[in-house]
């Protein structure tokens, strides 16, 4: 009895190991069932953003889309996911002064774009230097840390 045992559990070894080194060929072989834990992850495939339950249904998408020659989906900040893309940032975060005295300071006219968020809301501004100018009035307004806004990408959203 304690050889069988033995035995099935080497061959259990050997088997598991050769599946997870080797390709998926079929549908059967992708994962079919996530734990039912919400966990959320966002990924992005280079053109859309999709926010999976976790990680495992991340695994299990990708699976199926590499046998299917399709680009897989690599995780990514969260916020692309969870944030509102708005055109005009200013009126979205409500009543705030952009040209208090001391957050005034020369920006360059280059544009060079990025895009920010603050988790709730995402968006782009023309420079870092615009980024600077909101957060100061941000937080003089009475903004806490983090409701300020953080660099997402350093290019358009």
């Amino acid at each position: 009895m304690m050889i069988f045992q033995a035995l099935t559990l080497c061959c259990l070894a050997l088997v598991s190991g050769i599946a997870a080194n080797t390709v998926s060929t079929n549908e059967t072989d992708c994962p079919q069932f996530c734990a039912a834990i919400y966990r959320p992850v966002c990924a992005t495939d280079g053109k859309i953003f999709k926010e999976f339950a976790s990680e495992c249904n991340l695994q299990s998408d990708n699976c199926r889309r590499e046998r299917n020659k399709i680009s897989a989906y690599t995780e990514t900040d969260a916020a692309w996911c969870s944030s509102e893309l708005v055109d005009n940032l200013h009126d979205k975060l409500g009543s705030f002064r952009l040209d208090l005295e001391e957050c005034f300071k020369p920006c360059s006219m280059i544009y060079q774009p990025i895009c920010v968020t603050n988790g709730k809301y995402r968006s782009q501004l023309s420079n870092v230097c615009l980024l600077e100018t909101f957060n100061c009035a941000l937080q003089v307004s009475g903004a806490q840390t983090t409701e300020l806004l953080r660099v997402l990408r350093e290019s358009a959203c």
